[in-house]
């Protein structure tokens, strides 16, 4: 009796004896853990082998770019009227006062003199759109010379090409969008470009302009394009591309020695 009782109660004292977690986050890690193994999961992949060559970051500077860009985007947005209707400007910046524009200049006015930040926030986008394409350029050019392309990872060289062609056109409608002078002598050029390619240009200037040149949709369209369509595009191809960096590992060259 005694016996038994003696070896019920050793078997109980590991149980009885294990380290409580320390904290409630300790606790939160351990409850997931429990039901979907994160430890062995985290052990595995932070193991792995990371280039510390600082043309690596080049690709980082690709990703941070992007999220300022569709942070400051979507702060935009609350305040850009994608109009090209008639308005007679009464705001607060005196030269234009009185002068009639389109909506999708007046609300970009506004948003650089009378929404709290909102240069602030336009000169962020700006800048953030071009060293995205500038870092996107330098990256595939790293990329291409040092023959980081080559099988298996060919897709994802078509994946980064996509990213960079994708993200000039949509630097190109972002551009046309404030409707100003400048904007409108690009899209002007664009519209010429369209109509020189043979049998398909007129069809696309329809599409894309709604008829002759200005017309009353341009403004509205690359709007939708510009935020909509081929940032969700871009997004996917993200996704995918480091998808793929992560499953085919980085391409550490012999002139720079690996950071485990």
């Amino acid at each position: 009796m005694s016996s038994a009782s003696s070896t019920t109660t050793g078997a109980a004292k590991p149980s009885s004896t294990r380290a409580k977690p320390a904290n409630k986050w300790e606790a939160a890690a351990d409850w997931t853990d429990g039901r979907l193994g994160i430890y062995s999961l985290a052990k595995a992949n932070l193991r792995k082998i990371f280039p510390d060559h600082w043309s690596f970051m080049l690709g980082e500077i690709c990703l941070y770019t992007f999220i300022i860009i569709i942070l400051t985007g979507v702060y935009l947005t609350l305040f850009f009227k994608p109009s090209m209707a008639e308005v007679v400007y009464n705001g607060s910046y005196v030269p234009l006062k009185g002068i009639g524009m389109s909506e999708a200049y007046a609300s970009t006015v506004d948003i650089s003199f009378e929404i709290r930040g909102g240069l602030l926030i336009r000169q962020i986008h700006h800048w953030a759109a071009l060293v995205f394409v500038a870092a996107m350029l330098v990256h595939m050019m790293r990329v291409f010379f040092t023959g980081a392309f080559r099988k298996p990872r060919e897709i994802n060289w078509v994946f980064g090409f996509l990213l960079l062609v994708l993200g000039m056109f949509d630097g190109f409608f972002g551009y046309s969008l404030p409707d100003d002078l400048l904007s409108g002598t690009g899209i002007r050029f664009m519209e010429g470009a369209i109509l020189a390619v043979p049998l398909v240009g007129t069809y696309v200037q329809m599409f894309l302009f709604g008829g002759e040149f200005p017309g009353h949709d341009i403004v509205p369209r690359f709007f939708t394009i510009h935020v909509l369509l081929i940032p969700g595009i871009m997004l996917g191809l993200l996704v995918a591309h480091l998808i793929l960096v992560f499953y085919h590992k980085h391409t550490q060259g012999t002139w720079a020695s690996p950071r485990a």
